[in-house]
């Protein structure tokens, strides 16, 4: 492009110049608060790719090709979200759980965070980017840097080791409990 103080000085003006028209933009697809963290995101996406924004009324096209991309991104992780939002509420009791049910929930998601902790690190990432963050396997197999195939055999490999590491504490959480409960009843 040309010096830094040029290119802040693009920024500037492009930013001046069409601020409000993204924001609008984005406005009309979602919340105020989303459309501004969007808005917010094209300009970051802007600063990085100046050289590629093109001169004149070009650039506004420009800007909205890229909030666009933006807000789709924002839109499938909010599905994702609800997807795993709606799992969780399947999973729940309809009304409010008695205690017992929330200790033992608490205790399985305790020892499923211990499982996969004990995992190699490559691991626990290949099965957060799959499980947490809900990437498909070929984008799994992009941010770690192999193919699609390769990324679903890591992360089948990967989860039958966290099964089978729950499995052994579970059952090492489940003998423990027992013996504590025999030994609370042998003093009654």
């Amino acid at each position: 492009m040309g010096t830094t103080a040029q290119s802040e000085q693009r920024y500037r003006s492009l930013f001046d110049r069409h601020s409000h028209e993204v924001f609008a933009y984005c406005r009309r697809r979602t919340d105020a608060e989303t459309a501004a963290d969007c808005a917010a995101e094209t300009y970051l996406v802007a600063w990085r790719r100046l050289d590629d924004v093109p001169d004149g009324q070009a650039a506004l096209w420009w800007l909205y090709g890229v909030a666009r991309r933006v807000l789709a991104n924002e839109f499938r992780r909010n599905q994702r979200s609800r997807r795993l939002l709606g799992k969780l509420r399947r999973e729940e009791p309809a009304s409010d759980p008695n205690p017992e049910v929330v200790v033992l929930r608490r205790e399985r998601d305790r020892t499923m965070l211990t499982a996969l902790a004990r995992l190699r690190p490559d691991d626990q990432e290949l099965l957060r980017l799959a499980w947490w963050d809900g990437l498909s396997h070929a984008q799994v197999g992009e941010v770690v840097g192999c193919s699609a195939q390769t990324a679903a055999q890591r992360i089948h490999r990967a989860a039958r080791r966290v099964a089978k590491e729950y499995e052994r504490l579970d059952h090492r959480n489940t003998v423990a409990g027992a013996h504590r409960q025999l030994r609370g009843g042998e003093t009654r």
